[in-house]
Protein backbone atom coordinates (compact mmCIF):
# COMPACT_ATOMS: atom_id res chain seq x y z
CA UNK A 1 0.00 0.00 0.00
CA UNK A 2 1.30 3.46 -0.92
CA UNK A 3 1.94 5.98 1.87
CA UNK A 4 1.37 9.72 1.37
CA UNK A 5 1.74 12.82 3.54
CA UNK A 6 -0.87 15.55 3.43
CA UNK A 7 -0.83 19.01 5.03
CA UNK A 8 -3.88 21.23 5.60
CA UNK A 9 -4.66 24.52 7.31
CA UNK A 10 -7.81 26.12 8.63
CA UNK A 11 -9.15 27.69 11.72
CA UNK A 12 -11.71 28.63 14.28
CA UNK A 13 -13.69 31.33 12.49
CA UNK A 14 -15.38 33.57 15.03
CA UNK A 15 -17.38 36.74 15.56
CA UNK A 16 -19.25 38.53 18.33
CA UNK A 17 -23.03 38.42 18.00
CA UNK A 18 -25.35 41.36 18.77
CA UNK A 19 -25.25 40.46 22.49
CA UNK A 20 -21.44 40.51 22.51
CA UNK A 21 -21.15 36.72 22.82
CA UNK A 22 -18.58 34.76 20.81
CA UNK A 23 -19.91 32.52 18.05
CA UNK A 24 -17.88 30.15 15.88
CA UNK A 25 -18.62 28.96 12.37
CA UNK A 26 -19.12 25.26 11.72
CA UNK A 27 -19.53 23.41 8.44
CA UNK A 28 -21.74 20.36 7.97
CA UNK A 29 -21.33 17.65 5.40
CA UNK A 30 -23.73 14.74 4.97
CA UNK A 31 -22.72 11.18 4.29
CA UNK A 32 -22.64 10.48 0.58
CA UNK A 33 -20.60 9.31 -2.39
CA UNK A 34 -17.62 11.57 -1.69
CA UNK A 35 -17.77 11.60 2.13
CA UNK A 36 -18.37 8.57 4.33
CA UNK A 37 -19.54 10.40 7.48
CA UNK A 38 -22.25 12.79 8.58
CA UNK A 39 -20.14 15.45 10.32
CA UNK A 40 -19.74 18.96 11.66
CA UNK A 41 -16.23 20.35 11.36
CA UNK A 42 -14.06 23.46 11.16
CA UNK A 43 -13.15 24.99 7.78
CA UNK A 44 -9.82 23.76 6.41
CA UNK A 45 -8.13 22.48 3.30
CA UNK A 46 -4.95 21.38 1.60
CA UNK A 47 -1.92 23.68 1.62
CA UNK A 48 -0.91 24.33 -1.98
CA UNK A 49 2.66 24.40 -3.29
CA UNK A 50 4.49 27.62 -2.34
CA UNK A 51 1.69 28.63 0.04
CA UNK A 52 2.20 29.44 3.74
CA UNK A 53 0.09 27.74 6.41
CA UNK A 54 -1.59 31.06 7.26
CA UNK A 55 -2.14 31.81 3.58
CA UNK A 56 -3.77 28.42 3.05
CA UNK A 57 -5.99 28.89 6.11
CA UNK A 58 -7.16 32.29 4.83
CA UNK A 59 -7.84 31.00 1.29
CA UNK A 60 -9.57 27.79 2.38
CA UNK A 61 -11.79 29.58 4.89
CA UNK A 62 -12.92 32.09 2.28
CA UNK A 63 -13.54 29.34 -0.29
CA UNK A 64 -15.48 27.14 2.12
CA UNK A 65 -17.43 29.74 4.08
CA UNK A 66 -17.64 32.88 1.96
CA UNK A 67 -16.04 34.95 4.76
CA UNK A 68 -12.84 36.98 4.54
CA UNK A 69 -10.92 36.55 7.80
CA UNK A 70 -7.94 37.95 9.66
CA UNK A 71 -5.73 34.98 10.51
CA UNK A 72 -4.39 35.32 14.03
CA UNK A 73 -2.56 33.15 16.53
CA UNK A 74 -1.69 29.51 15.91
CA UNK A 75 -3.95 27.22 17.99
CA UNK A 76 -2.29 23.87 17.32
CA UNK A 77 -2.01 20.96 14.91
CA UNK A 78 -3.85 17.67 14.73
CA UNK A 79 -2.60 14.50 13.09
CA UNK A 80 -4.72 11.80 11.51
CA UNK A 81 -4.27 8.69 9.42
CA UNK A 82 -6.78 7.28 6.96
CA UNK A 83 -7.06 5.06 3.89
CA UNK A 84 -8.10 6.17 0.41
CA UNK A 85 -7.99 3.96 -2.69
CA UNK A 86 -5.20 1.65 -1.51
CA UNK A 87 -3.23 4.55 -0.04
CA UNK A 88 -2.47 5.40 3.58
CA UNK A 89 -2.70 9.15 4.14
CA UNK A 90 -0.77 10.70 7.05
CA UNK A 91 -2.33 14.12 7.50
CA UNK A 92 -1.33 17.10 9.64
CA UNK A 93 -3.80 19.99 9.93
CA UNK A 94 -2.75 23.38 11.34
CA UNK A 95 -5.40 25.58 12.99
CA UNK A 96 -5.50 29.34 13.62
CA UNK A 97 -7.67 31.86 15.45
CA UNK A 98 -9.56 33.58 12.57
CA UNK A 99 -11.75 36.62 13.15
CA UNK A 100 -14.27 37.48 10.44
CA UNK A 101 -13.77 40.69 8.49
CA UNK A 102 -16.74 40.54 6.13
CA UNK A 103 -18.92 38.25 4.05
CA UNK A 104 -17.55 38.19 0.47
CA UNK A 105 -19.25 35.23 -1.17
CA UNK A 106 -21.27 32.07 -0.82
CA UNK A 107 -20.20 28.94 1.04
CA UNK A 108 -18.80 26.01 -0.92
CA UNK A 109 -21.43 23.58 -2.24
CA UNK A 110 -19.46 20.68 -0.71
CA UNK A 111 -21.22 21.50 2.59
CA UNK A 112 -24.95 21.37 3.09
CA UNK A 113 -24.97 23.74 6.09
CA UNK A 114 -22.87 26.57 7.50
CA UNK A 115 -23.89 27.56 11.02
CA UNK A 116 -22.85 30.10 13.67
CA UNK A 117 -23.06 28.62 17.18
CA UNK A 118 -21.74 29.36 20.66
CA UNK A 119 -18.42 27.79 21.65
CA UNK A 120 -19.98 25.21 24.00
CA UNK A 121 -22.44 24.16 21.29
CA UNK A 122 -19.63 23.94 18.72
CA UNK A 123 -17.60 21.65 20.99
CA UNK A 124 -20.67 19.48 21.55
CA UNK A 125 -21.52 19.21 17.83
CA UNK A 126 -17.97 18.44 16.71
CA UNK A 127 -17.21 15.91 19.46
CA UNK A 128 -20.09 13.55 18.58
CA UNK A 129 -19.17 13.02 14.94
CA UNK A 130 -16.70 10.38 13.74
CA UNK A 131 -14.20 12.51 11.82
CA UNK A 132 -10.49 12.00 11.45
CA UNK A 133 -9.21 14.99 13.45
CA UNK A 134 -10.52 15.53 16.98
CA UNK A 135 -11.27 19.21 16.39
CA UNK A 136 -12.92 19.65 19.78
CA UNK A 137 -9.34 19.83 21.12
CA UNK A 138 -8.75 22.95 19.01
CA UNK A 139 -12.09 24.48 20.04
CA UNK A 140 -11.32 23.88 23.73
CA UNK A 141 -7.95 25.59 23.33
CA UNK A 142 -9.61 28.52 21.51
CA UNK A 143 -12.09 28.80 24.39
CA UNK A 144 -9.28 28.84 26.99
CA UNK A 145 -7.19 31.38 25.05
CA UNK A 146 -10.15 33.64 24.34
CA UNK A 147 -11.43 33.47 27.92
CA UNK A 148 -8.04 34.49 29.30
CA UNK A 149 -7.74 37.45 26.90
CA UNK A 150 -11.25 38.87 27.47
Amino acid sequence: MKRLKSFSAGGVVWRKNKKGKIEVLLLHRVEGERWSFDSWHLPKGTIEKDETKKGAAKREIEEETGYKVKVGNFLGSLKSTWNRKRQIIYKTTHYYNCRTIKKVGLPSPEHDEVKWVGIKEAIKRISVFPIFEKEEVILKKFKRVFSSSS
